[in-house]
């Protein structure tokens, strides 16, 4: 099965090797921290997790589908204390039907200016291709 790997220069394109997100067999996977499309990471975990979550709609946006074809996601968090702060912005995202979701607090990510990173995975299905070739 082949795959596909989506992009857009709507989310922040670092400097390793990695793709944005990638389709196979109607499944899309995508992980992003909280880095704004102009490179800047902001100092607080509530608007790094809103600009993570920012960057998971623009890419399945840009494969052709929502925030409800969100099926699980894992979250990420360095702070405890984060954690009723990243709470409160991932589920105001997530109002109706929440994806399954698996959350960990981690001793640090790729960064240490990173506070949160979510892993998503989204079912886009065989009737919703990606609108990148």
């Amino acid at each position: 099965m082949p795959k596909r790997i989506i992009e857009t220069d709507k989310v922040h394109k670092g400097s390793l090797p990695f793709a944005q997100a990638t389709v196979a067999g109607g499944f899309m996977f995508v992980c992003c921290v909280g880095v704004a499309p102009d490179g800047s990471i902001a100092p607080d975990v509530k608007t790094q997790t809103q600009q993570c979550l920012d960057n998971i709609r623009a890419l399945v946006e840009t494969a052709g589908g929502t925030m409800r074809d969100v099926v699980k996601c894992t979250v990420y968090v360095t702070r405890r204390e984060d954690w009723q702060p990243m709470n409160e912005v991932y589920f105001a995202n997530f109002v109706e039907e929440p994806p399954h979701r698996v959350s960990c607090i981690v001793a640090g990510l790729g960064s240490t200016d990173f506070l949160v990173e979510i892993d998503a995975t989204a079912y886009l299905g065989p009737d919703k291709p990606s609108i990148v070739p």
